[in-house]
């Protein structure tokens, strides 16, 4: 070996080595959003859908006499549209992590469990929330070059770039699918749609808006319980939303792609520069071959 490529590979070695004691250096508190925000009990279903549009957030933590008593999301507020008393919309007794917890601890709570976010307590005082999407900051910050091929979910639900989207959202509910990638005449992702695009907040307020009119009157409408149960999406765990049928095209995003080889950091910073919690991976003939989760990205962490 020459003294050239010694020292390059000693230099590799130093950054994987500063990486791995950074990594396990890292706390909650370290990691956490610590201008969280919260609502207080007693309080209403029309606060909570103020604080989620005013924030561009999907969950708020649940205050009372300045302790933690729960977490309301908006898939609380669409289980329980005739509800709207917060004490029993939210749900109560979330988990939680330490300030002083470590990042792997948080880490492997939110890779093998449904939740997207943490309430970060210091004792019983809540001081944060920490996110799936504030772990994949810090890991494209660090120079962790693990190849996502070892990440790739080879499972990828299609569409045609003409579909219209409320068959989409039906195909999305049959295959039980969090993302769509969006093919066009020459079978090229041109697209991406997910939960976010899908479910606003207009059609939130507007679906509430509608369930409580017609569940004042003796009517049966197509906007009743029932009447809209077909064009539900199983994902979101909601039997509400009546989607437009205007053409898919309309409403993705412009893609973003990796390829097998691309680090764990380089991926992850581009899920933040796209906004994006899934990532596509493509072949080396650029064919779709698979996404990248960011729940399956921060078990790098715990590993």
């Amino acid at each position: 070996m020459t003294a050239e490529v010694w020292s390059i590979s000693i230099e590799k070695y130093l950054i994987v080595l500063i990486c791995f004691l950074s990594m396990n250096d890292l706390k909650a508190k370290d990691v956490m959003n610590k201008n969280v925000i919260y609502i207080n009990l007693p309080n209403s279903r029309e606060k909570v859908l103020e604080l989620f549009k005013q924030y561009g957030i999907s969950a708020v933590p649940v205050v009372k006499n300045n302790k933690l008593v729960g977490i309301v999301t908006r898939k609380d507020i669409l289980r329980k549209v005739d509800e709207n008393q917060l004490a029993l919309l939210m749900t109560p007794n979330p988990t939680t992590v330490q300030a002083s917890d470590s990042i792997k601890k948080v880490a492997n709570i939110l890779a093998s469990t449904p939740f997207r976010r943490l309430p970060v307590l210091d004792g019983d005082k809540l001081v944060g929330i920490i996110t799936i999407r504030d772990l994949i900051r810090k890991i494209a910050e660090m120079n962790i070059d693990k190849p996502v091929k070892d990440y790739i979910t080879p499972n990828v639900i299609t569409v045609w770039h003409e579909t219209p989207l409320n068959i989409v959202g039906e195909v999305m509910r049959l295959s039980n699918a969090e993302i769509c990638s969006v093919l066009d005449d020459n079978a090229e992702m041109v697209g991406l749609i997910d939960e976010k695009i899908m479910l606003t907040e207009s059609l939130i307020e507007e679906f509430i808006y509608q369930t409580e009119y017609y569940s004042s009157s003796d009517t049966d409408d197509a906007w009743t319980w029932d009447g809209i149960r077909d064009y539900s999406i199983k994902y979101f765990e909601v039997s509400v939303v009546k989607l437009p049928k205007k053409p898919v095209k309309e409403f993705m995003k412009h893609p973003a792609f990796v390829y097998p080889y691309t680090t764990i950091s380089k991926c992850a910073r581009e899920m933040e520069k796209n906004d994006i919690d899934h990532m596509p991976v493509l072949d080396s003939l650029n064919r779709l071959m698979g996404l990248v989760k960011d729940k399956d990205i921060i078990k790098v962490l715990v590993e």
